[in-house]
């Protein structure tokens, strides 16, 4: 997945910002940072770093597996990208997971809630009339 990051996000990421009390947020942005600052190190190449750094951002995201989380993936693709670390590309791409995700969940919800048609199907023919 190709990322457009630049020193910029290096400084976005650092910042103080409400979402970072989301702690799947918190630990992309650590993750992110961890990364970039050994690949920098490493190659004196901020374009690879940035792209080995939004890799890693995308590898702490959270499974979409709880509706919990999928809340939270959420919050770190739209953190993700207003900092530049995950492409607009990519990210259009990585919410329509998580939509498709939660709509599995609500299936999955509505289906436990219904009850079951056998046992409540209203009674029809000689046994459906009560006597006087």
């Amino acid at each position: 997945m190709p990322h457009y990051a630049t020193t910029a996000t290096y400084r976005a990421v650092g910042r103080p910002n409400p979402a970072l009390d989301i702690p799947a947020v918190q630990r992309c942005c650590e993750e992110w940072r961890r990364v970039y600052r050994s690949a920098y190190r490493g190659d004196h190449d901020e374009w690879r770093a940035s792209d080995r750094a939004g890799d890693a951002f995308c590898a702490a995201l959270p499974p979409l597996t709880s509706r919990q989380n999928c809340r939270d993936f959420i919050a770190c693709i739209a953190y993700g990208i207003m900092i530049k670390a995950i492409a607009e590309k990519d990210g259009g791409k990585l919410l329509y997971a998580a939509q498709v995700a939660l709509s599995s969940f609500a299936n999955e919800r509505k289906t436990q809630k219904s009850p079951d048609s056998a046992t409540n199907r209203p009674k029809t023919g000689a046994n459906s009339r009560q006597k006087p």
